[in-house]
């Protein structure tokens, strides 16, 4: 993880409990919008004077929904909002914008931390998949040690 993700998860974990990450958008009062989205687009942030809404589409899994919320709070923090929707799949194969990237890494840090680390330690590939909500295209940002 580069050293500009770190610093920012750091600050992150001082300041609010990880817990949900609807409860962690509370704590940081961003609004929290579910509005129906095409079949492919799982959300995406609005950000004007200093208020933030982050959108996402209530026709997905509410589960999987966890990951797009902590995405979009990764652009809000790391890139004051700034980034492109999120959508389901990223493509094992196709590049990924370096600010994509870095909110995947930084949402998925902070998608661990909401969870047993022991019970994750125990799962498979496809249970962590499953027990995450997330889709198999991100499990190259979960680091290797909690597996």
């Amino acid at each position: 993880m580069c050293a500009f993700i770190e610093k920012n998860y750091k600050k992150i974990r001082k300041k609010y409990l990880l817990t949900s990450p609807e409860d962690l958008l509370k704590q940081a009062d961003v609004d929290l919008l579910p509005l129906p989205l095409d079949d492919n687009t799982g959300g995406f942030t609005m950000t004007n004077d200093r208020c933030s809404t982050i959108v996402v589409n209530s026709e997905w899994d509410s589960h999987y929904l966890g990951f797009v919320i902590l995405h979009e709070f990764s652009h809000l923090v790391l890139h004051g909002g700034s980034s492109t929707p999120y959508y389901r799949r990223i493509g094992a194969e196709r590049f990924v914008p370096k600010i994509e990237h870095e909110a995947n890494e930084l949402a998925m840090k902070l998608l661990l931390d909401m969870h047993d680390k022991d019970e994750i330690k125990r799962l498979t590939k496809s249970q962590l998949i499953y027990y995450l909500g997330i889709d198999e295209d991100l499990l190259r940002y979960i680091p290797k040690f909690t597996r």
